[in-house]
């Protein structure tokens, strides 16, 4: 699954390729389902332009001239590619420049929908900050993390307390802090947690700056694959 590095280099390149441009029609596989339902989902999107893209964690938000949002996870194997194809395609995008964004998946469990300004509203309240997020100091993330009596590695993963980790960093992360995943967070030391902190974020913005991890399907809109696969610690 992307986690916030992806999520990041998508986010970075539909900022640069998609901004000002109109969406002119939806293609979309039979079988793949737009929330609320198909004809309301293209109501709500055709004919408006992306005026901001932004994320919540792993969910990706693309605001249009309408207000709403196009609403997108892409969970375990979803891949947003621009101009380009694989076989795997379940909806196109249409932009009115002629440029096409599409959505490949092979195990039907990202999805797409319409939100309002209120639903993302409490999606974000129901968000943990990403150890990213500048108001997250290393006291509020020893705070959160000497609270729980779930193992290290289940309360780095709880997306409601820290969102933005997955398996991948939160692994290489403990290993570079000499935590064991097993142990309950409330045992280590604040010194420790702190320390964890620090590798956290070093580790996610090495994953940035190799455009993320490549270990299945992940590739950016241009259908390259990341590298951080190559820098891994102990994944995998």
């Amino acid at each position: 699954m992307p986690e916030l590095p992806e999520i990041l280099t998508i986010r970075g390149d539909l900022e640069k390729e998609i901004l000002g441009k109109k969406i002119a029609n939806i293609k979309k596989a039979p079988a793949f389902q737009l929330k609320p339902n198909t004809e309301s989902f293209k109501n709500f999107v055709i004919g408006h332009t992306f005026e901001e893209i932004s994320n919540v964690a792993k969910l990706l938000l693309l605001k249009l001239s309408s207000g709403h949002y196009i609403a997108t996870h892409l969970n375990m194997s979803g891949v947003l590619l621009y101009n380009t194809k694989d076989q795997h395609i379940k909806l196109t995008l249409e932009l009115d420049t002629g440029d096409e964004l599409h959505y490949s998946e092979t195990r039907m469990f990202g999805y797409f929908e319409v939100w309002d300004e209120e639903k993302v509203k409490n999606y974000r309240l129901k968000q943990g900050k990403t150890p990213l997020d500048k108001s997250l100091t290393t006291e509020e993330f020893i705070e959160k993390i000497k609270t729980r009596k779930s193992p290290i590695k289940t309360v780095l993963l709880n997306q409601g307390i820290i969102s933005g980790i997955g398996n991948i960093y939160a692994n290489d992360a403990l290993f570079m802090s000499k935590i064991n995943p097993k142990i309950k967070a409330n045992e280590i030391s604040s010194e420790k947690v702190g320390e964890l902190f620090k590798n956290i974020k070093a580790i996610l913005k090495e994953g940035i700056e190799h455009r993320g991890s490549t270990i299945d399907r992940y590739r950016d809109i241009y259908g390259k694959a990341g590298k951080q696969q190559n820098f891994f610690r102990i994944y995998g």
